[in-house]
């Protein structure tokens, strides 16, 4: 207890010199940015929980001046808030009711993959990355790594896997769970975050135009992925491995979380849809102006997690229950929300436009070059702090780079945002 007195101490003593540090910015400016050093320290030492130190440090910019009390808390009351609550709700009915796992067995179970020893590997690796596209990679993890574990207790019985390369196997899922978070707006906390900074930007990308424009990057690590793991294995026998637990077939419960989870993902996708095919059938474009407007998918979220309240379950109670919303990733909704004030107040008080000036005169004037070296020192960051954290202070930064450099905001955005989900390197990484 006393190291973490110690830490916090020095987090604000630092906080405390940099204001002290005379710059060339106004008053708000230089206080934001004390906070804003306080609050990353805060994040990279963990000294309180991420979501707390972001709560705490929105409402240090009402108690020093920095902005107004419904400034300071505004953001906390963001459309992509919902979008989290709603989505980690969803998540939080498939891993109850045990659906991941029963999807990943059925899968596996499948006599045509379990005989082919390359497309057994393709799948152990490919249902992490798929259901990380919807759900916490944390989460998607946590229920594939017993699955695999225990196929490997069964060809292992002694435990001798655990000393052996067949335990990068274990390290593929964890990595295709990151590369598939990053192909769909919920699959990871920075895509969310990212959207956030862009809409305020005036750029809106819709649910579709992210999958589209991010599948590709996926798919190809993936495929990376599993040359790479295929080669650490050497010459394991896939075709001695045996399921250690039969799929069983899905109760009512499941199948009620499963319909409404597809049409909520089918409702995030259908103003897309339609936005392409109103080109070739001009009488839909009244219906995607709706869509757009009316059911933007932080609101479809929400009424499909609504849903599960109202629906029962085979014990003939609520499918989802305060019980579960008590277990959802609040610490996340936090981080965003205080995230996002400081980077609000950032672009307010000229902060981002000092920082963007400084870093325009170090980084090359090529916009490929820049975001090389961008994305090469956010994975950096992010091998040593959360990469929500990370993507709350960069992405307003590279924003006002953009801006100063003249490069395009979304590209050189959306780089730096899935570069937060790439760090592999070290253990607390991710």
């Amino acid at each position: 207890m006393e190291r973490k007195y110690l830490l916090a101490f020095i987090s604000l003593l630092i906080g405390v010199l940099v204001y002290l540090i005379p710059l060339n910015v106004n008053a708000q400016a230089h206080i934001l940015l004390s906070i804003l050093v306080t609050t990353i320290l805060f994040w990279l030492l963990e000294i309180l929980p991420l979501g707390i130190t972001a709560l705490l440090a929105s409402a240090s910019t009402a108690v020093l001046g920095v902005a107004s009390v419904k400034e300071a808390f505004q953001n906390f009351a963001h459309y992509i808030i919902f979008l989290f609550l709603g989505s980690f709700l969803l998540a939080e009915a498939f891993s109850s009711y045990k659906l991941d796992k029963e999807i990943a067995l059925r899968v596996l179970s499948v006599e045509g993959i379990r005989r082919n020893g390359n497309l057994f590997l393709l799948m152990i690796l490919v249902i992490p990355w798929f259901l990380s596209m919807w759900l916490s990679n944390t989460a998607t993890t946590a229920m594939m790594l017993p699955i695999v574990a225990g196929f490997l207790s069964v060809l292992y019985p002694d435990g001798s896997w655990i000393n052996s390369r067949v335990k990068f196997l274990l390290l593929g899922i964890a990595y295709a769970s990151s590369l598939g978070g990053i192909a769909t707006p919920v699959g990871t906390p920075p895509n969310l975050i990212a959207l956030g900074f862009l809409e305020k930007e005036g750029i809106s990308i819709s649910f579709g135009e992210w999958i589209f424009k991010v599948i590709p990057i996926s798919v190809v690590s993936l495929i990376v992925l599993f040359f790479i793991i295929r080669k650490l294995l050497g010459s394991f026998a896939f075709s001695e491995i045996k399921l250690t637990e039969e799929p069983k077939p899905l109760n009512r419960t499941q199948k009620v979380i499963l319909v409404t989870f597809t049409i909520v993902v089918f409702l995030w996708l259908l103003p897309s849809l339609l936005g392409v095919l109103k080109e070739f059938i001009p009488s839909l474009k009244g219906m995607h102006t709706f869509l757009k407007h009316h059911l933007h998918y932080s609101v479809v979220a929400v009424l499909g997690a609504g849903v599960l309240f109202l629906l029962r379950n085979e014990d003939g109670k609520p499918i989802l229950n305060k019980e579960h919303v008590k277990r959802i990733d609040w610490d996340t909704i936090l981080l965003f929300g205080g995230g996002l004030t400081l980077g609000s107040l950032m672009f307010k008080t000229g902060l981002v436009s000092y920082i963007g000036q400084k870093l325009a005169q170090i980084l090359p004037p090529n916009e490929f070059l820049t975001i090389l070296i961008l994305v090469a020192v956010t994975i950096f960051l992010t091998e040593f702090s959360s990469n929500t954290a990370t993507a709350n202070v960069l992405v307003p930064v590279v924003i006002g780079l953009a801006h100063q450099l003249g490069f395009n905001v979304e590209k050189i955005v959306v780089a730096t945002t899935l570069a937060c989900s790439y760090a592999f390197m070290f253990p607390m990484a991710t």
